[in-house]
């Protein structure tokens, strides 16, 4: 089980692994990235609604800092598509 600073440090980790692939490819991420994204999604997801409320989210200060970038429908929340736009564009 991750502990939760492992948790942010993959976070962080695949945040940085997406900027360095979109600067050498805008192609789709690999499956590997896709299953470690979906995994801290995931685990991220406390009350497994199938998004992250900004108090979700907060545990992921990555992913926090960029909220509100992310939130692309500004309903307040992530769907894994728009936390996983933040892996793949590095945020």
């Amino acid at each position: 089980m991750l502990t939760r600073s492992s948790l942010v440090a993959a976070v962080l980790a695949s945040f940085a692994l997406g900027a360095v692939a979109q600067s050498k490819a805008p192609a789709e991420p690999a499956a590997k990235e896709k299953t470690a994204v979906q995994g801290a999604f995931t685990r991220a997801d406390a009350n497994s609604d199938g998004k992250l409320s900004k108090e979700e989210a907060a545990r992921l200060p990555a992913v926090a800092a960029k909220f509100e970038e992310l939130d692309k429908n500004k309903d307040g929340a992530l769907t894994s598509d728009e936390f996983a736009a933040g892996f793949v564009t590095g945020g």
